[in-house]
């Protein structure tokens, strides 16, 4: 916690250096780091580690050991063994000889990524500040969607339930994500493992928490210095699919380069979804360029869909009807629709950032 004046001084300076980064931080009405978000830190940082870490810019950006131990005036062995700590939870990046914060993604996820973390004695006080000024110092709004009105995520299509042959875009269809890699870890998701950890996990019941899909470098990174555990590409689609049937909201990255993840998520816990379905971001997540469309010959307005829609995408009378403005294309309805009265049919509404 927040030792003294000094100490919080500090904080501040680290979470200043987080506000031009993607996803930001936390900020008054006056572009100040919220305290809660100082408090966060402080769980991160003691006074003493905090004087070092003030020093060293942002990843990816870095700064060399050697140069890092002369800027803050400490032998270089020395300084490896008070950040070895930090490290192993990822507090401090290191990735060969360069030192460096970690950005604002991972200062919010790392303490639910890191088993150490997770299981250690500060889980829960990182978990309950955490959810505290995601949500009441609307930090969603930052960690969801970029300055320009781009969502950081995008929703990821059920392959299964897209129009028969109908010519997609690899990128825009989870199996050929997952072909287009070859190195898989999953971890638990940290956005239920945070929710489970503060004890306000609706869905604890309802769906399982190892089905975070880290893909490609991310994926080899988690598994030799956290020790995530590795699996084959079988088994990844194997996860995507078992994730599709619960009625998690498959979602990646929405960009055309780097793809690092595949997301299970539901729409109580994740830090996406409920931009959606709990708190007032229309631009949370980025929808996929497809729309459910129901074959009006089959379907017996059985409610199915109805059910396993999280959007209020879905009206049953006569038949099953869809709202295309609600509607964010991740196939769910499809996947257990008991008549195959529904398929995934192309709708142009989003540009993938780094398509083109």
């Amino acid at each position: 916690m927040i030792e003294n004046e000094e100490h919080k001084e500090i904080l501040i300076k680290i979470a200043k250096k987080l506000i031009r980064k993607p996803q930001s931080i936390p900020t008054d009405e006056n572009e100040e780091p919220t305290e809660t978000y100082v408090e966060y830190l402080s769980l991160m940082y003691d006074l003493e580690i905090a004087k070092i870490v003030q020093h060293l810019p942002v990843y990816p950006d870095g700064i060399h050991i050697t140069k890092f131990a002369k800027l803050v005036n400490i032998d270089k062995n020395e300084l490896i063994e008070k950040l070895a700590e930090h490290k192993k939870k990822y507090f401090v990046v290191s990735i060969g000889r360069q030192y460096a914060l970690p950005n604002p993604f991972f200062v919010f996820d790392a303490p639910f990524v890191v088993k150490e973390n997770y299981e250690g004695p500060e889980a829960k006080k990182f978990a309950d500040l955490s959810r505290k000024f995601f949500i009441e110092d609307k930090y969603y709004k930052k960690w969801e969607t970029s300055w320009k009105g781009i969502p950081y995520m995008r929703v990821l299509t059920v392959s299964e339930t897209i129009e028969p042959g109908h010519e997609i875009l690899p990128l825009e269809e989870v199996y050929s994500i997952i072909d287009n890699n070859s190195s898989f870890a999953v971890i638990p998701c940290p956005c239920r493992l945070r929710a489970g950890i503060s004890g306000v996990r609706e869905c604890t019941d309802k769906y399982p928490v190892e089905n975070c899909i880290q893909l490609g470098a991310t994926a080899e990174m988690l598994v030799q210095e956290f020790g995530a555990k590795k699996i084959s590409k079988e088994e990844t689609k194997a996860i995507v699919k078992q994730s599709a049937e619960l009625g998690l909201v498959l979602a990646t990255d929405n960009t055309a380069k780097f793809t690092n993840i595949i997301c299970s998520c539901c729409e109580c816990c994740c830090g996406v979804i409920r931009g959606l379905t709990r708190f007032d971001n229309p631009r949370a997540i980025a929808k996929a360029n497809f729309i459910s469309t129901i074959d009006e010959d089959l379907c017996v307005a059985c409610g199915t869909c109805l059910d396993r829609c999280k959007f209020g995408a879905i009206t049953v009378n006569d038949i099953a009807q869809v709202n295309p403005d609600k509607c964010v294309g991740c196939g769910l309805c499809a996947v257990t629709c008991p008549n195959n009265a529904i398929i995934m049919k192309r709708f142009e509404r989003e540009s993938i950032p780094g398509l083109n």
